[in-house]
């Protein structure tokens, strides 16, 4: 699956260290989405919908994750949650 450029540059908001000042997993999301235009917004949840709609497998979801330069790393076992989280918080 195609890796739009707005989710690539969504990945990169999250960095080592840029979950410091966040509350939980929850407000640190919510801050690197405050770093995307609404309309960024749309296309990461359009996205982000599609990936898990259609059931994508781990290394797919890594692949996605991966296409960003983000210099934060999710293991396995938690991207699909995380994902569904990010999906989840995008209100537009």
């Amino acid at each position: 699956m195609h890796v739009p450029p707005e989710f690539q540059r969504f990945v990169e908001c999250f960095w080592q260290g840029s979950d410091r000042e966040a509350a939980d997993e929850a407000d640190w999301i919510k801050r690197a989405l405050k770093l995307n235009t609404p309309q960024q917004q749309v296309v990461i949840k359009r996205f982000l919908s599609q990936l898990l709609d259609s059931n994508a497998d781990i290394s797919e979801l890594q692949r996605a994750w991966k296409s960003g330069s983000s210099g934060y790393f999710i293991q396995d076992e938690h991207i699909r949650w995380f994902f569904v989280q990010i999906r989840a918080a995008i209100k537009v």
